[in-house]
């Protein structure tokens, strides 16, 4: 009898054993396994990106723009790069397109004397030129006097910008002859001439375009 009560009793103890390793094993949560789990992520390695939200890229401080380095900023006009301003009166009126007034200036002798003193000249576009009566042009070639006295007719001593012009003006010529201004509206006419393109500035005076070749009194 003690045998079998012996026997017994270690029979039950296996049982208790057993179920209280089973009940501990049934108490483990979704929970704590989901933190076994993630515990248990491999370390991430030399390539991975620290830091950084997935999708996002890492972006250099200055916005990806290219930096300017000192020195090398975009040159400003050229020493070589010149101007109305930097010209004199027969240069100026030239490339400003004035380019038959500048030749006959030129053919008559006038450049130097117009580019050594400080003027105001009136200078015809190349189109009134073509609008003088046929052969006009080629006789006063021929006169040295007639074309001297047609150009210095464009010609005022001074400067005068266009905002300098009066209405009834009378202007005094490098002729001697007088060249009234009259002024309507936004329009200026010198003679019979209509200002076409005032203020072309040279470095010795201004030059305005005028619609037609003036032609003093007596010629």
């Amino acid at each position: 009898m003690l045998l079998l009560a012996g026997v017994l009793f270690v029979s039950g103890c296996a049982e208790d054993t057993e179920e209280e390793t089973g009940a501990e094993e049934e108490m483990v949560t979704p929970v704590e396994e989901a933190a076994v789990t993630e515990g248990a992520e491999e370390p991430a390695g030399e390539d991975a990106d620290e830091g950084l939200v997935p999708g996002q890229e890492e972006e250099s401080p200055i916005g990806g723009e290219e930096g300017i380095i000192p020195g090398e900023e975009e040159p400003g006009l050229g020493d070589n790069e010149t101007d109305g301003e930097n010209q004199t009166i027969v240069d100026a009126a030239e490339a400003a397109g004035y380019t038959t007034f500048a030749s006959v200036v030129r053919d008559a002798g006038l450049e130097d004397t117009l580019n050594e003193g400080t003027y105001t000249v009136f200078a015809p576009t190349n189109e009134a030129f073509d609008n003088l009566p046929e052969g006009t042009l080629d006789n006063l070639s021929e006169d040295e006097q007639a074309l001297n006295d047609v150009l210095t007719y464009h010609v005022v001593q001074g400067e005068y910008m266009a905002s300098d012009l009066e209405n009834g003006q009378m202007l005094t010529t490098v002729q001697t002859d007088e060249l009234p201004v009259a002024i309507t509206g936004d329009e200026v006419t010198i003679g019979n001439a209509t200002v076409v393109e005032p203020d072309i500035i040279a470095s010795n005076g201004v030059i305005h375009g005028i619609d037609e070749v003036l032609i003093p009194s007596g010629l």
